[in-house]
């Protein structure tokens, strides 16, 4: 099968469990009832499912010494993943008329002309979270990728799959906490311009990515010189 038909169909399960789980949680929020709100949790599920979905896909990518068309299989289908957030949040929710407010509503919002500092801030939150949500399901990805090449070849068999849990964990656990603190610490409380406080929800995930980034190219230069010799 190829890659980015592995990568999608276990993107598509794990996105339907990871909604299984929270469809309850959810129905108690008092925002539940709207349309847009089921579409950005459909998001958020197929984000966090880029995770797991890398995982199930790298030994297939790294199954060779030099796996470029694997992996550039691998990429496109997460790209694809991380536009399919995007248009979830910024066009197919405002289309569905509920209130949401669309790009051009935004960047206005955000102009001088908006209002209030709070308007301002709050679209500005907006805009960036959601396109920065598209941008952290392919970091996502890309770290299941990562932990995927390296972890069979550095962990024993019983501790990979502990590990495995305690970075996704660690990955939605922090990403919660940082989107609650920054928006409530903030985005609230910060009579100025603040645009910039949406770019601190991709800090954890771009830093864990760079830094499994390191073992995944020395284990990719290995294995070339080990074919070039060979």
């Amino acid at each position: 099968m190829k890659i980015a038909q592995r990568f999608l169909i276990a993107l598509a399960l794990w996105a339907a469990g990871i909604l299984i789980v929270m469809l309850p949680m959810a129905l108690l929020d008092d925002y539940s009832q709207a349309t847009n709100y089921f579409i950005r949790l459909i998001g958020r599920a197929l984000g966090l499912a880029a995770f797991p979905a890398g995982i199930a896909v790298a030994s297939a990518v790294f199954h060779r010494p030099r796996p470029w068309p694997e992996l550039g299989a691998f990429l496109v289908a997460a790209g694809s993943v991380s536009i399919i957030v995007l248009l979830s949040t910024t066009v197919l929710a405002p289309l569905i008329g509920d209130g949401t407010r669309n790009v051009p509503q935004l960047l206005h919002d955000m102009s001088p002309a908006g209002g209030s500092w709070e308007t301002r801030n709050d679209a500005a939150w907006v805009l960036f979270t959601s396109v920065l949500s598209a941008v952290n399901a392919f970091l996502f990805a890309v770290i299941g990728l990562e932990l995927g090449a390296w972890a069979p070849r550095a962990l024993l068999a019983p501790i990979r799959r502990p590990v495995y849990w305690a970075v996704g964990l660690g990955l939605l656990v922090s990403g919660y906490a940082v989107w609650d603190t920054t928006y409530e610490t903030i985005v609230l409380h910060t009579a100025a311009d603040v645009s910039f406080a949406a770019f601190y929800t991709m800090l954890i995930p771009a830093s864990i990515c760079l830094g499994l980034a390191l073992p995944t190219f020395a284990l990719f230069q290995r294995s070339e010189r080990a074919s070039i010799t060979s």
